[in-house]
């Protein structure tokens, strides 16, 4: 790759180093020369419509918006100067007059609101314009985020995150004049919205309180947390989050921009469903009495459960764990399977084999973003790999990759591809134009999920790779396997079979103890039941043992049940699907009496 050629060019006296293209406020950031902003976000297109990043060029009457105006070797820049301070300041009177920043009522008030962070830094204390007042409806229909229409100031940033980085196109600007709005879909509501996916990038691009997150409003100035970076552990794609946390709870999650992984984006379940959604926590052990599950200390509940293993043998126990523990976790798990008759995993049917697969290569997720041809096979990345589906978008939309998409079930992807088959054929007619398709790529990139592993779906992985290969000029294609656990290939390296069937596993051979690991299960486990005959099974077991987060349909058919730590008081690590180690930081301290998966399986046998 040839190296950008260097320029110099001088911003309010300094001499500053920059690449050719880069634009007046790159090179300032970079130079640390402050310029003010509202509509600029560093990942999205420069628009240049708020007018705050003005600066001077020596020669010109004019002033230009630094964001979009790709500085020229050897001219001198003027940023910050009287004139361009008074003229900011007109700017952001302006702003304020035209819609209804009521300050004290908003939940973005002091400190996490740009504008009102610049109305101080431009010591604004009135406004000279005559205030508008326009009558303006708030949408409160979204499942996790409203706006309001009065405290937005068109700065775009929502459309073009929600466009550049999403894929979806879910908010425009409509209108004109004063009327100016953003709108959902056509002038729609996020409640009645078939394109948004929820995954709160509006939000967190937003510089003010138009567009804020119902859970979050009003919790506490995001300036005044403590904010931990951690790993997402919704899917295995682990994602960096940014969680801001006062008084052992959490005000608010965003994306991490420093993943490489993510890039700072976030799916639904990453930046909502982690927190957001109430789930009924289990906060101390609990033996089961005739009438119900009794609160005890955990020295009863351990003692009890030593008291039942020591009349059993080995063969007469066994360990059932979630793929969402840890890689320490599943270092403990593979440490003492030798106590247990059996150790196993419970994942998705057609899943096992994804797990022994291996993982995919390092940046193979982001090396969709170069892929000139991408191959969806057996996976649905929008309904279990958000993130994931937004790079496939991107890809389509915004580059013109090509799209094929294999699989039984309809999503928003199909209506973007090329080729999208829910019903394979086997005639020659459909292969032909799968093979016309990929003719001349050169970049594939084969993203396949677990249905890829029925007999189908490798019939048509074996036609896709005798096509790619026919291709002399292509390279060779990134494999991305996409498993739905989310740290499943890790445990299974650990040594744990992964078992999709776990009614044939139970019966296999007669049990008096079964210890699951359900962890952080956002269900509690309760997926387990999907089997009909698990409950039955269940029932058989002299003595069941959770060990689980949440209260489920799974923890009420337990004898003993042990708290869990959640996501968000767990450290450690676990693997993501590009063979990555991601770490895992403790964001608040365990609630009530729960443990960390490792610790209690260590003193179980111990």
């Amino acid at each position: 790759m040839i190296a950008p050629k260097q320029i110099t060019v001088t911003i309010d006296g300094q001499k500053c180093v920059g690449d050719e293209g880069q634009t007046v406020l790159q090179i300032a950031t970079a130079n640390h020369i402050y310029i003010p902003t509202l509509c600029y976000l560093k990942h999205l297109s420069s628009w240049g419509g708020c007018r705050m990043c003005i600066v001077e060029i020596a020669g010109s009457p004019k002033v230009v918006p630094s964001c979009a105006t790709p500085a020229v070797d050897g001219t001198n820049y003027s940023a910050n100067n009287d004139r361009l301070r008074q003229l900011r300041r007109l700017t952001l009177e302006l702003l304020f007059s035209e819609r209804n920043h009521i300050c004290p009522f908003c939940p973005t008030n002091h400190g996490d609101c740009e504008l009102q962070q610049q109305g101080y830094r431009h010591g604004m204390d009135s406004v000279r314009y005559p205030y508008l007042y326009p009558a303006l409806p708030v949408d409160t229909s979204g499942e996790y985020f409203a706006l309001d229409h009065n405290r937005c100031i068109l700065c775009t940033r929502c459309v073009r995150v929600c466009d550049e980085i999403e894929g979806v196109h879910t908010l425009d600007v409509a209108f004109r004049g004063e009327k100016n709005r953003v709108v959902v879909d056509l002038n729609g509501t996020f409640g009645a919205s078939d394109t948004c996916t929820n995954c709160g990038a509006c939000v967190a691009a937003c510089p003010t309180g138009a567009l804020f997150d119902k859970a979050a409003a009003f919790r506490g100035k995001l300036n005044t947390c403590q904010v931990v970076r951690t790993t997402c552990t919704e899917c295995p794609v682990g994602c960096g989050l940014l969680v801001f946390t006062k008084e052992n709870r959490i005000v608010e999650v965003f994306g991490d921009h420093d993943s490489k992984v993510s890039l700072g984006h976030l799916c639904a379940r990453g930046r909502y469903e982690t927190w957001a959604v109430p789930r009924e926590r289990i906060v101390q052990p609990m033996i089961r009495t005739i009438h119900a599950l009794k609160p005890v200390s955990w020295q009863q509940a351990l003692r009890e459960i030593a008291r039942i293993r020591g009349k059993l043998d080995a063969t007469q126990t066994a360990l059932l764990v979630s793929p969402r523990i840890t890689n320490e976790a599943a270092k403990a798990v593979a440490r003492v399977a030798a106590r247990f008759g059996k150790v196993g995993m419970f994942v998705a049917r057609d899943e096992s084999a994804l797990c022994e697969a291996g993982t995919g290569a390092l940046e193979g997720t982001n090396s969709l973003s170069n892929a000139d041809a991408i191959i969806v096979l057996g996976a649905q990345p929008s309904r279990t790999h958000g993130v994931l589906a937004a790079k496939i978008r991107n890809a389509v939309r915004r580059r013109r990759a090509k799209l094929l998409v294999f699989h039984a079930h309809k999503s928003d992807l199909d209506q973007h591809a090329d080729i999208c088959a829910n019903i394979v054929s086997l005639e020659h007619v459909f292969w032909d134009r799968v093979a016309e398709a990929l003719k001349n790529v050169k970049r594939p990139a084969l993203v396949y999920g677990a249905a890829a592993m029925t007999p189908i779906g490798v019939t048509v992985m074996a036609r896709l790779i005798q096509i790619l290969e026919s291709n002399p000029s292509r390279h060779a294609p990134v494999l991305i396997p996409l498993p739905t656990s989310t740290n499943s290939q890790a445990v299974a390296a650990a040594g744990v079979e992964p078992v999709e069937d776990v009614a044939p596993w139970l019966d296999a051979q007669p049990l008096q103890y079964l210890h699951i690991i359900a962890s952080d299960e956002p269900d509690g486990g309760a997926r387990l039941f999907e089997e009909k005959p698990v409950r039955v099974l269940l029932e058989r077991i002299d003595c069941v043992v959770v060990q689980a987060s949440y209260q489920s349909e799974l923890t009420e058919a337990a004898r003993i049940v042990l708290p869990a730590a959640m996501w968000s008081e767990k450290s450690g690590t676990v693997t993501n699907i590009e063979g990555r180690e991601l770490p895992l930081q403790s964001v608040l301290t365990p609630r009530g009496e729960a443990r960390e998966d490792a610790r209690i399986l260590g003193e179980l046998v111990s």
